[in-house]
């Protein structure tokens, strides 16, 4: 007996045997809402609570999840599958397509490597500054790339940056022996599997796996690389000892207890790279995959005549952006540099140290060599597309877009032909003219790293919000919220951003946007007001995700190296999220009030709320028609008839 308790006790601790028990026990606890009613919205209701419950646990992975979710509207009888397919391919999923493989060539040409190098050199190699170089850096990538990306890309060289801030010697330091390899091995395999567990997908790379991160010792000889390489590839790259070295990476130098200053500047710019991959995504409709999600419903609910595109988002957006970045840099110095206020005046004793640092960061450009023709174009593509969504519809004059039929210019077109011009640009005219034709992107590099399973998502969302919108849902849950109309809407936004930013350190941020956003929308029509405010807020506030290790990816990686604690997330974590919050809604108020006009109804939101009102209408008088059994009611005819 003793035996048997022992081994079903170790079969309930394996995480997999839940997962398996939730699968079939989810579906048949909320049977009783498909039992007790018949109507559509009840039908999708029940379907999208296993979806949300699905994901929210990640019970099966991503993709699995939304064929599921196919699946039980298909047999549900609530939408059929040529319906749902219909709400795929949506100008959002091509936008998306395309930015992503913009952000490809963005690592193939090793364009990040120089613009993080050149950064730093330029702000300078203080402590203080270094992390205000790390969160200009990460930021601005992440206005254009996913946060995982960037933060595999970036924390290697603030690894690299911050051992050269301590001598050269390990004897020289006065703290105790460092974490053993042994046990950063076995760290760094917890981070990948919990990012394994959390359907982590690289943006860039595709799915993270532990062996592409870490090879035996044994094989060490083979796993030296060099220097740029080692920053080229870092998420594919196996690293050993002798590779981490070779790049610049000793494991026991940032290792020691709380007193240790190299210690303090490795967790800050760690943290740095960290909180800035998250807050940069905020500037752009698509530095994050919760824009594309509020993009995507309020597409699907309102139509394309919203006023929502690159340049308006950007407008109210970036200013959050840049104050949070700022005011981050002030939380972190404070946090992990003492005295970090001095560390813009000229001390002799930490002038060996930043020399280090800056011979590091000059051996690494020279090892990049000098800039080349693919940089360059990759550059001038890039900023070409952005000019065009700035001006697709400047509103003070006519943009391109007017030069199209309606509905013709959206932001996908600028997107989708860089994207083309990608695959034609050569690498360098000097081979071309010599014969040797080489584009910039190919296929089959772009396939090996692009993220399919994030369109099957996006695809997925597009379908949800379809459903949930056309079977009246989304009504029947508006109707449940109280009346608000007696509250200021500052208010009412303020608290959304608080509750979408608590909810955001413990579930996909993508998941809470796709179902807070429908909700406030009609919250937002029933009070008069523009449902972007609403929406804007719950998606903006929703990834201000810093104090929880599993609360994003970029927290997720950086916890993984063993260098930074809980402790270090939750104290360093929350001033950012005050920040980011007073930043959005003092956004929202100015900038958003004269972009949106965010305290009167449109007109394209008006005439979906009166849709919304017959919709109700229709189905009291239905109900109020028939009987108990189903059938008209004799005292329901009476009143008509009298009433007439």
């Amino acid at each position: 007996m003793a035996n048997f308790l022992q081994c079903l006790k170790k079969v309930f601790r394996n995480a997999g045997i839940w997962k398996l028990i939730l699968f079939f026990s989810v579906p048949a606890l909320l049977s009783p809402i498909m039992i007790l009613s018949d109507s559509p919205s009840a039908k999708a209701g029940y379907v999208l609570l296993i979806v949300s419950t699905f994901l929210v646990f990640e019970i099966v992975p991503i993709p699995a999840t939304v064929l599921l979710a196919i699946f039980l509207m298909a047999v549900s009888g609530v939408q059929s599958t040529v319906e749902t397919g219909k709400s795929f391919a949506t100008e959002t999923f091509f936008l998306f397509t395309s930015v992503l493989i913009l952000a490809i060539s963005i690592e193939e040409t090793m364009l990040h490597n120089r613009l993080a190098l050149l950064t730093l050199r330029v702000i300078g190699v203080s402590p203080s500054r270094l992390i205000l170089g790390f969160l200009l850096i990460s930021g601005l990538l992440s206005m254009w790339m996913s946060n995982a990306a960037v933060t595999l890309m970036i924390l290697p060289i603030a690894l690299a940056v911050s051992e050269s801030l301590s001598p050269e010697e390990p004897e020289d330091l006065d703290v105790p022996a460092g974490i053993p390899y042994e046990e950063r091995v076995r760290r760094l395999s917890v981070a990948v599997e919990q990012l394994r567990k959390m359907s982590v997908v690289n943006a860039i790379r595709g799915p993270i796996k532990l062996q592409d991160i870490m090879n035996d010792e044994e094989d060490e000889e083979n796993a030296i690389i060099d220097r740029s390489r080692f920053l080229a590839d870092t998420a594919t790259a196996p690293v050993s000892r002798a590779s981490l070295e070779n790049a610049g990476i000793v494991l026991r130098k940032i290792s020691g207890n709380g007193d240790n200053p190299a210690l303090g500047i490795s967790k800050a710019l760690q943290l740095s790279t960290a909180y800035a991959a998250n807050i940069g995504g905020l500037a752009t409709l698509i530095g994050a995959y919760p824009n594309m999600v509020l993009k995507i419903n309020v597409e699907k609910m309102y139509g394309t005549e919203t006023g929502l595109n690159f340049m308006t988002f950007l407008f109210v957006c970036a200013p959050v952006t840049l104050g949070a970045l700022f005011l981050s840099w002030i939380v972190l110095s404070a946090v992990f540099i003492p005295g970090w206020l001095r560390c813009w005046v000229k001390d002799p004793k930490a002038e060996q140290g930043r020399k280090r640092v800056m011979s590091a960061l000059n051996q690494k450009l020279k090892l990049l060599g000098p800039i080349r023709q693919s940089e360059i174009t990759v550059i001038v593509v890039f900023l070409s597309v952005i000019v065009l969504w700035l001006t697709r519809d400047p509103r003070i004059v006519p943009g391109w877009a007017s030069l199209l039929q309606p509905r013709c210019g959206s932001d996908s077109v600028p997107a989708m032909i860089g994207a083309v011009l990608l695959f034609v640009l050569p690498v360098s005219t000097r081979d071309l003219l010599n014969g040797h034709y080489a584009p910039i992107l190919t296929w089959k590099r772009v396939v090996l790293k692009f993220p399919w399973e994030l369109l099957l998502f996006a695809g997925g969302l597009t379908a949800f919000a379809a459903l949930a919108d056309k079977s009246g849902l989304i009504t029947t849950l508006g109707q449940q919220v109280p009346d608000l109309s007696g509250i200021p809407p500052i208010v009412v936004a303020g608290g959304v951003s608080v509750l979408a930013s608590c909810l955001t350190e413990f579930m996909s941020n993508s998941v809470l946007t796709a179902i807070l956003t429908p909700i406030l929308a009609n919250v937002a029509e029933d009070m008069g007001i523009n449902p972007l405010y609403f929406m804007l807020a719950a998606t903006i506030s929703a990834q201000f995700a810093f104090m929880v290790p599993i609360s994003s990816f970029p927290t997720v990686i950086v916890k993984g190296f063993g260098t930074v604690s809980m402790q270090d997330m939750m104290k360093s974590g929350i001033g950012p999220k005050i920040v980011c919050l007073s930043f959005l809604i003092l956004s929202l108020e100015t900038i958003g009030g004269f972009v949106f006009d965010l305290k009167t109804l449109p007109p394209w939101a008006e005439e979906r709320w009166q849709r919304r009102m017959a919709l109700v209408v229709n189905d009291t008088v239905t109900g109020f028609l028939k009987g108990a059994s189903g059938q008209p009611s004799n005292v329901a005819f009476s009143l008509l008839n009298a009433t007439v």
